[in-house]
Formats: structure tokens, sequence, C-alpha cells
């Protein structure tokens, strides 16, 4: 009787879950539209829409000339990979054009890396879907996402959402994607479940039809706006142990990241950086689920709404606001003034960052 009332409960979670995801879900044919009408306690509200980006010279989430003159023709893809001290270092997030840094449980916090215009022949090490993806992912339109198991309401849900390209590597066939991969640059001690790997042609190749590329995220534009101001570096204290660090290069032209005052590296030795650090200051609450054990909930970063936004590009800040009404719209950027705020072409590290921990930007 307790197995019977236990699985009843599950299945009601579930389906409240999926009724508050799918209400926000984009209509059958949205990929394609141009305006997006939707309800909210204010009234009904009509925002553009940026259409799919097709057979364009430009790559839709960098603004850099595509490789060989024209952007794939495939979705985005989003890989999630692990950030704790034992998932360290990372492969693959040097090649993606954008990687999101989310809060996790425990003062760690995890990455979706998501690859549209290059490749990554080793990706990960892999980790465990969470609430925060696919919330993000909406706004991709039609994007894969790659993950290794995780809470099952949460992988049910993943698997049900129509933007949503399921490659759950816990799963067949679509685990055949994934391996698990040994090196000596990794750490010794570093097993299951802190061994698991894919690519991103292998990732690719589980959805051969899946062929429309992610609409344009981001503005971009050269010339430096007149609102931003000179930026050093950028400090993010997601917790005591995880220090994050992002500094202005004047040699590299990028900034460069680091744990406190270490360089946070890849396998070979290379520092990880970026073009753009979009901070973006977001309400958070507990998960449902115990993720690591006991007491352990997840953190969900609720990306719909408005908050405050850093975005840091060549060596300046611009300061203002997000906003995004419900999940199928894109984010908007914006200077106190109204207007749009700008990125420079190039990879972007987005970090999604609890509104009760204080980001601090030195001059």
């Amino acid at each position: 009787m307790g197995l019977v009332a236990g699985a009843v409960a599950i299945v009601v979670v579930i389906g409240v879950v999926l009724a508050i995801v799918l209400s926000n879900s984009p209509s059958k044919g949205s990929a394609n539209s141009s305006t997006t009408t939707s309800s909210t306690s204010q009234g009904s509200t009509t925002t553009s829409q940026p259409r799919p980006v097709v057979a364009s010279k430009i790559c839709p989430l960098t603004g850099v000339p595509a490789p060989g003159g024209k952007a794939p023709q495939r979705p985005a893809l989003a890989v999630k990979i692990g950030n704790d001290p034992y998932s360290r270092p990372q492969s693959g997030l040097d090649q993606a054009d954008i990687v999101y840094e989310e809060a996790a449980e425990g003062g760690i916090t995890r990455y979706m890396a998501v690859f549209q215009c290059q490749n990554a022949p080793l990706v990960g090490p892999t980790r465990s879907v969470r609430w925060d993806d696919w919330n993000i992912l909406q706004q991709y339109r039609h994007a894969i996402l790659a993950y290794s198991g995780g809470i099952q309401p949460w992988m049910d849900v993943a698997a049900s959402l129509s933007w949503i390209y399921n490659a759950d590597g816990s799963i067949y066939p679509t685990a055949n994607a994934y391996y698990r991969y040994s090196s000596s640059s990794l750490p010794a001690s570093q097993g299951a479940p802190y061994n698991y790997y894919t690519s991103t042609r292998a990732l690719w190749g589980l959805f051969p039809k899946a062929t429309t590329p992610p609409p344009r995220l981001f503005q971009f534009a050269k010339k430096t706006p007149s609102l931003a101001t000179p930026a050093a570096s950028a400090s993010i204290p997601f917790s005591s142990a995880s220090m994050v660090v992002w500094q202005w290069s004047s040699t590299t032209k990028q900034w460069l990241r680091f744990y406190g005052t270490q360089p946070d590296n890849d396998p070979t030795g290379s520092q990880f950086h970026a073009t753009n650090i979009v901070i973006q200051m977001v309400q958070t609450r507990p998960g449902p689920y115990n993720e690591s054990g006991p007491h352990s909930p997840d953190v969900d970063s609720i990306t719909t709404g408005t908050g405050k936004l850093y975005v840091l590009r060549g060596g300046l800040v611009e300061t203002g606001t997000w906003s995004r009404a419900v999940g199928g719209n894109i984010t908007k950027f914006s200077f106190p003034n109204g207007k749009l705020m700008p990125l420079q072409a190039g990879n972007t590290w987005y970090e999604l960052v609890p509104d009760d921990i204080t980001v601090t930007i030195t001059r």
C-alpha cells in the first residue's frame, strides 16, 4: 500500500511539473514565427521573436564568421558538465559558443556548454540534468540537451518537452554517444561518475534530421557603448569554496578565469577565457529533490522576470537589466535608458548568480 501511494505521489508531482513547464512552452511552429503572444497577470503582451538563422555566414551564437563561410545547419547542442573539484579539469569548454554556469547544491556550480559553430572531440565529464537546463534552453527554440541521468522526475520532464532533443547518456540508444575515459592529465581519483565523456560529433549524430540552427540570442556591436566604463576584474563568490574571478588581460584581449588567485585551466594547461562575460543576477529557490544525499536540494535559478545585469567586454563593464517575460522569449539586455546592451562578437560565459550574492567589479 505504501509503495502504491508513493508511486501515485511521484506521478502527481511529475504531472504538476509538466503542467507548469508546458504552460510556458511555445506553440507548435513558433520557431518559424516572428511574434509570440503571452498572457500574464497584467494582461496579454506581444513580444518580437527572432527567426532561426538559416544559411548565414555568421555564427548565430557568437557573431563571428562561420568556419568555411557558412554556419552549420544544425541545432544548438547543450552538454551538462560537472564543476566540483573531482570534475576538473574539464574538456570542451574552450570550444563552446556559450558556457552557462549554474548554482547547484552545496555551494558548487554546474556548467551547460552550448555548441553550434564549433566541434569538440572530447567533452566532459558529463553530469546530470537539472531544472535550470530546459528553462534556459527554451529560448533556443529546439536544442539538443546532453546529460547523464539525474533525478527521475527531471529526466521525465526533459524527455517530454517539445523543444528538447533528449540525449540522455544513462539510457539506450542515446548512451551510445558516451563512453568512459581516462587520461594522465586528469586526477588519478577520477573514476565514475567523473569519467563519462562524449563528443559533439557523436551527439549531433544522434539526431541527423535536426537541421535548424538556433536564433541569435545577443546583439553584437564593434563600437564601444558610451555607457560602458572601465573594468579590470569581477569576483563572484558562489561559496567559500567556489570564488570565481574573471580578470581582463590587455595582452590576450580576453577575460581570463580564476578560482581566487589560481588559474582555471583545461587538461592541456590552457586557461579558460572568454570574449564576453554575462553576469545575470537571478532569484533562486531550493529544488524539490535532494541531489547528493539527504538535505542537499538543488538550487533552481529563475531565468524569467527581470533583474540586474553586468556585461564584461573589452576591458569594460556595461551595467543594466535583463528581462524575459516567458520561457519562449529571448532574454533582453538593456541599459538604464532603455537602449539595448550589445556584446562583442566572440564566445560568452554566462554566469547565473543568485541575487543574494554580492558581485564585486574592480575598475
